[in-house]
């Protein structure tokens, strides 16, 4: 079987701190790339820390969204702390019902 060149872009510090990380362990990167390509390939599922940023992105961009919209209705965020998806939703309803 042959193998094939992934090529992907980093942070320049993360690139080093990861580098200073893996050379502890005495690993190289291209070790800890085949092993994240393995373990996709043989779990057929993403590692927990990727569909956790998946996770915390989404939410940060819920909650962007929900400090937007409250500051258009004219709402402090600490007043309606919660920021579930049920509570955008309704205010953007309300946006909408108000604004067309």
């Amino acid at each position: 079987m042959g193998t094939a060149l992934v090529n992907g872009r980093v942070d320049e510090r993360v690139k080093r701190q990861a580098e200073s990380v893996l050379a502890a362990h005495h690993k190289t990167a291209s070790e800890a790339i085949r092993g994240l390509y393995q373990h996709i390939a043989d779990t057929r599922q993403l590692p927990d820390f990727l569909t956790a940023a998946d996770a915390t992105k989404a939410r940060h961009e819920r909650e962007r969204k929900l400090t937007a919209l409250l500051s258009v209705a004219g709402i402090s965020h600490s007043a309606a702390i919660t920021t579930d998806e049920g509570t955008a939703e309704t205010l953007e309803a309300e946006m909408r019902r108000r604004h067309g």
